[in-house]
This record gives C-alpha cells, structure tokens and sequence, in this order.
C-alpha cells in the first residue's frame, strides 16, 4: 500500500491519501470516483506516485481494524481513464519491497524510465541543488556531470530500484568513484576535520578546497549500499544510502582502503518535488548544468 497519490500520470504533484486530499484534488467526478450500488461500495481511484499505474484509495471514508489508515493499493490491470504498464507496475517499490534489488539488477525500458531520462535533463540543476546539500558540500559542475554520464552509461533509469520520486539520489547511487581533490569540502566541517586528522599530506585551504600538502594523496567518494523498507502501519516508503570517503593513497582496494567519513543519506522526496514545482516566475536554474545535462543525454542518444 502506498500513502501518497497522483491526479494524474506524469510530471504533477503528489498528495498524502487522507480524505481532505481525497475530496479536494479528485472530488467524485470520473475516472477517479466511481459508483456503487450502496455508499460503502464506491470507489476512488487515482495514480501512484511511484510507478504511474492506478490504485484503488481505500479506507478513506471506512477503515478496517487491519489497516486504520487510508491508503492506496494497486489496480493491478488497465483501467478505464488510467495509464497502465506491466513491467513499471512489476518493479514498483511497493511490489518489490520484499525482493532484494541488486545495482546490476534491470527491467525494461518502459514509461517510468523514459521519464526519468527526461527528468534528469530538464531538471539537472534541481538534481544538483538537492546532492549539493546532502553531501554538504558544493561539488563541482564536472563532478555533477560525471554522475550523470556513469548514470546513463550504467542505465541506471532501468534500475529495478529506480522509480519516479528518488531520481536525484540514483544520479548519485550510481555515479563513480570521484577524487575530492580541488573540491570545496570545507562546508562540510566534519569531513574536512577527518581529513585533517587522518591524512596529514592533504591540506584544506582557507576557502575551504582540498589542496595538496605535504605529499600526493587519493581521496575518493562514493554512494554505495541503496536500502528501501516500507513501513507497514503507514505506508511510507523509507530509502537511504550510504556516502562514504577512503584514503586510496596506499591502496587501490576498496576493502583495505581506510573509511575516512561515512554519512546515511536519507531520501526525502518531498524536497524534489516541491522544486520541480516552483512557479516559473520564482524558479531559478543554472543554465550552465541543464546545458551540461542536454549535451550528455544527446551523446547517448536516448
């Protein structure tokens, strides 16, 4: 079951599944409200957030001892009114949720990942904006860029763990390991003080980039280990994953490398949202990356 909804399919804003939402984003007008023979047989429809097939609302106006909360549940076959796709409906993570999600793990193109190609171009800058804060430090334009390239090289918008509400935090999931060297990580004060302590050759100028020092070194960042649970009393989708620094001056081998900073990134898809939908007249994007996101898209011609 998820607690969130659509009106519609595609790029529009998500509702929580309570009976205020219920009435005032899809009233009891067709294809969302349809009759029954007695009250307690009508049903409300709408689209999930997650995957773009129909769900049923249920427990809007009556609950069940076994589910308290209103919540939306799968249609699971094409509806009259709705879009519908069998292999998005499949890897929905409300369908996958018991199902281990391997990085190499993909499904077929179909209309959630062709969606998300579009997102990742036209709304790169948001993308960015969001990393930007979680990593707590302003990384690069280049460093952006190549998460973005490894993401489509990877085609990470097939990944049976992508869906349509944790797209900035796939960018980064499946970005490669990048050197922090000449980066600006002084924002982030922890990660600049385990640098300071841990590898003395590197030096974190006053501005805040890290710069060499005594000797060479190799300090690369990763996001590995992407983690999707739903809570079963709410309905709620809880993901995460984890950022993590190593020293690879004396080795190149992950598992001897030695972890200089780890960080949980917990997703919080409500943030992206309400940035793709900032009235036009209040948005600002910089230009310089959606123009980096649209000449990496063309090279893959997708």
């Amino acid at each position: 079951m998820t607690a969130h909804f659509k009106v519609s399919a595609g790029r529009t804003a998500c509702y929580p599944v309570t009976r205020e939402h219920v009435e005032e984003r899809l009233g009891r007008r067709a294809p969302w409200f349809r009759q029954g023979q007695r009250r307690g047989d009508d049903q409300h429809f709408a689209v999930c957030p997650y995957c773009d097939n129909a769900i049923q609302l249920k427990g809007v106006y009556r609950r069940h001892e076994t589910s308290p909360r209103p919540y939306g549940s799968h249609v699971g076959t094409p509806i009259e009114g709705f879009e519908f796709d069998q292999i998005d409906l499949e890897h929905c993570p409300f369908r996958l949720s018991r199902k281990s999600h391997g990085k190499s793990d993909r499904r077929e193109m179909g209309p959630v990942a062709r969606q998300l190609i579009e997102l990742a171009v036209s709304e790169f800058a948001r993308i960015v904006l969001i990393l930007r804060d979680d990593f707590s430090f302003r990384f690069s334009d280049a460093f952006a860029e190549r998460m973005l390239d490894q993401w489509f090289d990877s085609c990470g918008f097939c990944y049976t763990g992508a869906h349509l509400r944790n797209l900035p935090w796939m960018i980064a999931y499946f970005g490669p390991a990048q050197p922090l060297f000449g980066q600006a990580i002084g924002a982030n004060a922890e990660l600049a003080d385990r640098v300071r302590e841990k590898v003395p050759q590197a030096s974190v100028s006053e501005s805040g980039r890290l710069e060499r020092g005594s000797a060479w070194f190799a300090i690369d960042l990763q996001c590995l280990h992407h983690r999707m649970e739903v809570e079963a009393d709410t309905g709620e989708l809880h993901e995460s994953m984890k950022l993590r620094v190593q020293d690879f001056t004396a080795s190149n081998d992950a598992t001897v490398a030695p972890t200089i900073y780890q960080k949980q990134i917990i997703f919080a898809p409500d943030r992206f949202e309400r940035l793709i939908h900032t009235p036009k007249e209040r948005a600002r994007r910089d230009a310089g990356l959606l123009e980096r996101a649209q000449t990496i898209a063309a090279k893959w011609q997708l």
